[in-house]
């Protein structure tokens, strides 16, 4: 499988006309991860088919313009978050 990177999408073939798009910030055990698979027509257009957020198909004349998309759909993601911060947990500052 080929992988490589456009921001925080990480793209992998899964064949000669197929990528799996997935959210690279999160952890590999995620299943949330994968946002779409970008199929590439013979005509040049590409077909994403949404598993995150959005549902069905969506085409799109050129392959950056499928990944603009996905990685405005995942900013779009970070900003809709379901639960409250975790608190980190922190020592007290050391008395001078």
């Amino acid at each position: 499988m080929t992988y490589s990177m456009y921001g925080r999408i990480e793209l992998t073939r899964v064949d000669d006309d197929c990528w799996r798009l997935c959210d690279g910030a999160l952890p590999q055990s995620d299943p949330s991860r994968i946002i779409a698979f970008a199929e590439k027509k013979k005509n040049g257009h590409v077909t994403l088919l949404w598993l995150r957020q959005r549902s069905g198909q969506q085409d799109f004349a050129t392959f950056e313009q499928a990944l603009r998309a996905t990685e405005a759909t995942v900013y779009e993601l970070d900003g809709q978050r379901t639960e409250r911060p975790r608190p980190i947990p922190h020592f007290p500052p050391l008395a001078g």
